[in-house]
């Protein structure tokens, strides 16, 4: 979305640039092109042998790129010597560098074979003892290009370096005039495209970070210096960013804050739609949301003239942005303006919650730093925000939040605005913005000033407008304008500025028109209901605090939220395609990604497709994460009693069976979470194989030898004595099982079927006369996929 980063000054213009830019020769350095070296050795060898080296740096790379693609003098001199600075916007990128880098910046060069790939950071977090047995490497890939982890390094990575430089030349040689806006924020995007999986630097540790991570920190730190020390006196400005570049501790001022977002309210707002046109309105809330969380930041960003790159993060239902000090001051306005927008727009259904706390440039070092402890310090204020919603409005009219309320005629029994002919325009909307989503390929967005405080908010773009945004959905890129690509191909930055990096897929009907709930039900195996699917990531505030053990770096922290938010986003509907192109046994077209922001998710589907697609995305996420056991995921899978059934009720029971999967711990497991609940049962993923292979083996029996059904019956029949002699301190008679089973096999005729039945007593009879643990709820699963 917008840059909003119009009528800015050239030096702030400059700055932007040279902080983004600072390290992208290393990026060029590394594809190791004869041509380019020789060229960069011949004209640049005053400055390189200036600093006693005998082969151009880094930083004389970058001044090369600055002087052939930007083609501003005080850019390139900046890129030049951000590690000698001797000018006030030197001071300003190198004291963003360092800071971002968690310490003095060492500009030792990368020679010969330390060329080598991103180590997935993932791969290295240990938690409780727990870690991975070996690293794995980012392939050198764009970011469109979804891919996982590598055990062991290739052997051309100078080739992949150079074909990734190219396609990034490619890309910015199309770029026109970089005072435009729009053409500024193309630059912002093909940056992000082409330095996400490669890494900053690998001589003082695991080459972790990436290039982008870094980049964008290194941008939101010395803009956020340059902001809150603009109107002091040149002096006094390069002593307090060379105090910083020395010794961080030096500095002992507030001269930034980390400011989070969070909205309140989310699983009421989404979930309560009506199941007319709930595909669509689901669709259309979950972006709205999405879009929410990186609007308001921008729109907060565009009042304090500060670029995109100060917001450090958006998914998941909240937003990080790293600010000047003195904004601190401002946040509770922004409050009181946020809290009369939700309470006029989603009448306190919703809220919008702001909190902030300092940082000082100590607190940016590794070791010595805080930085994890104040993400955790902030997160627990914003926390104690929520009981204390609206409170702005609250101390001035406590009547506008509780009421008496002018009573509305007909109200929507979902949003409370008023309805005609049984129609809200509101909730209608939504279902108009999902079928945008789907059907259309681009999102046109138009940033104007805000005019629309005293007008009525009727329908989902007028709260957006509330912020001065306007967009409209088009099947062609606007000639002048931002322009996004709403599918997750790889962005075409001639004609858009990015694409966006939310779920929009879902399956239409042979009409062309959404797929409705009836007819997920109706693509189902065995009963005709559909599903629901949510899950996260376990521990992951922990991960954020310990899971890097000292190295905490602002920018290696920036790089874990990144990898995290890459996988729980577009990749899962890649998943759902992966599945339907594999395994036909599953209409998996028919799944869709509601929501996946952060760490979690929600999907629906025919219900027999779900508890398979929870067991792809935990193997890939195993994948992904370089099968470290300090990352595991937990799910609930919940089934729907029929078609009609309210949404919310099946999500909330969801919710409810996740928490409790994360708690799930019997003598046998001793470990909690890294669980699947099933219907309500929790269920390890560690027993996750065979509790599914006991179920396809009764399906196996029903469906393909015709075993009678009593076989159900029989084992349930088990299940309830295994109980009730569990319970009085009996014996278990298992012998009846047996029993019965060996009256099924007197009634068949292929000799196949009999070892069957005699496998399916031996997967349920275990030693010690016990049953298995999950022998109902294998029966039952069966039973369901193959009632007709």
């Amino acid at each position: 979305m917008a840059f909003l980063f119009e009528n800015f000054t050239p030096e702030e213009r400059n700055l932007l640039l040279a902080a983004l830019l600072h390290d992208i020769g290393k990026f060029l350095q590394r594809g190791r092109d004869e041509r380019v070296r020789n060229f960069v050795g011949e004209s640049y060898k005053v400055f390189y042998e200036g600093r006693n080296q005998k082969a151009p740096g880094h930083q004389d790379y970058g001044a090369y790129f600055c002087e052939t693609f930007i083609k501003i003098p005080e850019v390139t001199a900046a890129v030049l010597y951000h590690h000698d600075p001797s000018d006030k916007l030197h001071y300003y990128v190198s004291a963003g560098d360092c800071l971002s880098a968690g310490e003095r910046v060492d500009d030792r060069e990368e020679k010969g074979k330390e060329v080598k790939q991103l180590v997935s950071v993932l791969s290295l977090i240990e938690l409780n003892g727990q870690k991975s047995k070996g690293v794995s490497y980012k392939k050198i890939l764009p970011l469109s290009e979804y891919s996982v982890p590598e055990s062991k390094p290739p052997s051309d990575i100078e080739e992949s370096y150079r074909n990734l430089w190219k396609s990034f030349e490619d890309a910015v040689k199309d770029l026109k005039n970089l005072d435009d806006s729009v053409e500024l924020l193309k630059f912002y995007s093909i940056l992000e495209e082409y330095t996400f999986n490669i890494p900053s630097a690998y001589y003082h540790s695991t080459p972790d970070i990436s290039l982008w991570a870094h980049l964008k920190t290194t941008s939101a730190i010395a803009f956020s210096l340059y902001r809150e020390l603009e109107n002091k006196p040149d002096n006094y400005v390069i002593n307090r960013l060379e105090g910083i570049i020395k010794n961080p501790s030096s500095v002992d001022e507030d001269l930034f804050c980390l400011v989070k977002g969070d909205i309140s309210g989310i699983q009421d707002f989404v979930y309560d739609t009506r199941m007319d046109g709930a595909t669509k309105a689901l669709r259309g809330k979950s972006f709205y949301l999405s879009y929410l969380m990186t609007a308001i930041p921008k729109y907060i960003l565009k009042r304090e003239r500060l670029p995109l790159c100060n917001l450090l993060y958006s998914g998941g239902g909240h937003f990080y942005l790293l600010m000047p000090g003195s904004f601190l001051r401002k946040l509770e306005d922004y409050q009181r303006e946020l809290d009369d927008l939700f309470l006029v727009a989603h009448r306190a259904k919703l809220a919008l919650l702001l909190k902030g706390i300092p940082l000082k440039p100590s607190d940016f070092k590794i070791k010595e730093g805080k930085l994890p402890e104040k993400f955790d310090e902030l997160g627990r204020l914003l926390q104690e925000e929520k009981n204390r919603k609206f409170y702005s409005i609250l101390k001035e009219d406590k009547n506008r939040v509780f009421g008496p309320f002018e009573e509305v005629e007909s109200p929507c029994p979902h949003c409370g605005n008023p309805t005609k002919d049984d129609e809200c325009v509101f909730c209608s909307s939504f279902e108009a913005l999902g079928e945008n989503l789907i059907k259309k390929k681009f999102l046109i967005e138009k940033w104007v000033e805000n005019e629309e405080d005293k007008k009525p908010i009727e329908r989902v773009e007028d709260v957006f407008k509330r912020l001065g945004i306007f967009i409209q959905f088009s099947e062609k890129p606007t000639e002048r304008g931002y322009s996004f690509s709403i599918r997750q191909e790889k962005p075409d930055f001639k004609i858009c500025c990015g694409s966006l990096k939310v779920p929009v897929e879902m399956k239409l009907n042979d009409k062309g028109d959404i797929i409705t709930f009836d007819e997920i039900a109706d693509s189902a195996k065995g009963i005709k209901v559909w599903g629901v699917l949510r899950g996260d990531v376990d521990n992951l505030g922990m991960i954020f605090r310990k899971g890097l053990g000292e190295h905490n770096s602002f920018s290696r922290i920036m790089t874990l939220s990144q990898e995290i938010a890459q996988f729980f986003g577009p990749n899962l509907e890649n998943i759902l395609k992966r599945l339907s192109a594999t395994d036909k046994s599953h209409n998996y077209e028919n799944c869709a990604v509601i929501y996946a922001g952060g760490d979690d998710f929600f999907l629906v589907g025919p219900w027999d497709a779900m508890p398979y697609v929870a067991e792809r995305i935990k193997e890939e996420f195993s994948r992904y994460t370089g099968q470290n056991p300090a990352l595991t995921v937990s799910m609930a899978f919940e089934i729907a009693p029929d078609k009609k059934f309210p949404l919310y009720r099946v999500a909330q029971t969801a919710g409810e069976n996740l928490e409790n999967a994360k708690h799930f711990k019997n003598p046998e497991r001793k470990k909690e979470k890294d669980c699947f609940a099933f219907s309500g049962v929790p269920v390890g993923w560690e027993e996750y194989n065979n509790f599914k292979k006991v179920k396809e083996k009764i399906c196996e029996a029903l469906e393909k030898y015709r075993v009678s059904r009593t076989l159900l019956g029989a084992i349930y029949m088990a299940c309830s004595e295994y109980e009730t002699s569990a319970k009085n301190g009996e014996l278990f008679k298992s012998w009846r099982l047996f029993y019965n089973i060996a009256r099924m096999k007197e009634r068949q005729k292929e000799k196949e079927a009999k070892d069957l039945l005699d496998e399916i007593f031996d997967m349920l009879i275990g030693k010690g006369n016990t049953l298995y643990m999950y022998a109902y709820l294998s029966a039952r699963w069966a039973e369901f996929e193959t009632r007709t």
